[in-house]
Formats: structure tokens, sequence, C-alpha cells
């Protein structure tokens, strides 16, 4: 374990990084960083809200560095797939985007009041080989996982929060993460579409095997970023909205119902036919921790 911090930095590479910022990453009119930088809170909480609110956001800011690493390590499968520069390029800016998200989030945990610095483990984890695919098919289950299930879901539960969210500063960097995740999941689609019609029979059933490992692994994820804990009143539940926090069980019932009602009819609609029984036997399987 070590500390996780995300200064910028003072060196010759600042004068780009922000450059990044103002170009290449930027979406919108918004502008999180400058809001964070200039804002406080303009409403009133209570110490057990602001708490628990730094809390999650601590955690989304160690969430959102580690993903940086996934969105690269996609770059030498994707090249190894053959896949076209238009998903390499968009990859890397992906990766991009999560590291800015990770400094978006340890600004809201400044905002709270809170040091943002975690205890984390700094190594990353490497992506699945699939020993059992071709390079495509490995980097397509990948790809898959990443855009159309984990990604997909990021869109429904930040499309969640930024409605209930009131504190303007923090609603603007809910904002900015919800609109980046549009372009993070459709990598998934984009690839998954491009791929799927190259596939043999083979290849299709392989993959299709895989979606019940893929649904059950993206549960086990879900529900360990959303622990259930001791039921919180009506007031609590406001404030903690307020500062861009959803409850658990909310969590878990959208992330439960975007797999139904989005996940599975787009992936029957691109081809994999199975994915309705693929997700029932992972929602009845117990809930095991995550491991890649």
């Amino acid at each position: 374990m070590a500390e996780l911090r995300l200064d910028v930095g003072s060196g010759p590479l600042r004068t780009e990084h922000e450059r990044l910022l103002r170009t290449a990453l930027r979406r919108g009119d918004t502008d999180p960083e400058g809001a964070l930088a200039d804002g406080a809170l303009a409403g009133t909480y209570s110490d057990r809200a602001r708490a628990l609110a730094r809390n999650t956001w601590r955690a989304r800011m160690v969430h959102e560095h580690q993903s940086a690493a996934v969105f690269a390590r996609l770059l030498p499968q994707l090249m190894a797939a053959a896949a076209t520069l238009e998903h390499k390029t968009t990859v890397l800016r992906m990766a991009m985007d999560e590291l800015r998200h990770a400094s978006l989030c340890a600004g809201v945990v400044t905002l709270l009041g809170g040091e943002p610095v975690a205890e984390t483990e700094l190594a990353t984890q490497p992506l699945p080989d699939h020993p059992d695919a071709p390079p495509l098919e490995a980097c397509l289950r990948n790809v898959m996982f990443v855009g159309c299930l984990s990604e997909t879901v990021s869109i429904a539960l930040l499309t969640e929060e930024r409605e209930l969210t009131t504190e303007p500063v923090i609603r603007r960097v809910v904002e900015q993460l919800a609109a980046d995740e549009v372009l993070h999941a459709k990598l998934g689609w984009s690839f998954l579409a491009a791929t799927w019609p190259t596939l043999d029979f083979e290849g299709r059933e392989r993959t299709e095997r895989y979606l019940p490992v893929a649904f059950r692994h993206l549960r086990a994820k879900m529900h360990e970023a959303m622990p259930l804990g001791a039921p919180i009143g009506p007031e609590l539940k406001r404030e903690l909205e307020a500062l861009g926090v959803m409850t658990s069980e909310e969590g878990r019932e959208l992330f439960a119902a975007t797999v139904d009602a989005v996940i599975v009819p787009r992936l029957v609609d691109h081809g994999l036919t199975t994915a309705p029984d693929a997700w029932a036997v992972a929602e009845a399987a117990p809930v095991l921790p995550s491991a890649r």
C-alpha cells in the first residue's frame, strides 16, 4: 500500500498538461477545474454527510486513476487485433480522460474539506489475455467488458447522479464525468459492431460463452463499489444526493435495470443472442469478490 496523490507538478510539462485540458480533453463550455479552484460549497451540510461524501469521492478518485491503466492497456491489444486507427487514438484519449476524472474527484474531496490522498495499491492489474481466443477475439472481450458493460452502466449511474446533484460546483464535475462516459461506452459498441461480422462461427460461439463470465465479474465489481451499510434517514440521503452521492441500494437497483433494459437488448441487436440467458445465469449466481 502507498499514498496516491494527484499533484499536477511544476515541471516543464505542466504547460502541456494544461493545454490538453483546454483542447483535446475539453467537452462543452463548462470548466469544472476552474469551478473547483474558485468555488466553495453553496449549501450547508452536516458533518456526517460531508464525511460520507468525502469517502465516496476519494474512492472514485482511486477508481478513476486505476481506470486510466485499463484504457492504456487496451492499446496493445487493439494493435495486435489490427484495429483501425480511430479505435487506437480514441482509447488513448479515454486514458487521459480517466486521469482528468481522478483529478476532478480529488478536487471534490478538497471542496468537501478533506485531503485528496488515499492509501491504495499503486500497481495496477493486467487485462485478461484470454488464451483460448485469437488476438481479435481476446481484444473484443476486453473492449466489450470495458465499453459495452462497465461504461454503459456508468452512463446510467452518472446520469441519475447528475439529476440529483444540486451543489453547483459538484454538479459541474458530475456533468463532465457523465459527458465523457458517453464516448467511453461508444468505443465498446463501435468496436463490437465493426468486429462481430468478421468472426467465424466458432469465434462467435466462444465470445458468447464468455458473456456469463463477463456479467458475473461486472456484477461483483459493481456490488463491491456499492457496499451496503446501515440504512440512512431521508435528510442524510437528501444531503448526500446534493453532494453527488447516490445510495448503494439505489445504485445496485439502477445497475441491474440498466443491464436488463439497455445492455442485454443492445447485445442481442448486435448478434449476441444468448445475452439474456448469460445475464440470467450471472444474476442468479452468488456474488463473489471481484477478480480479473
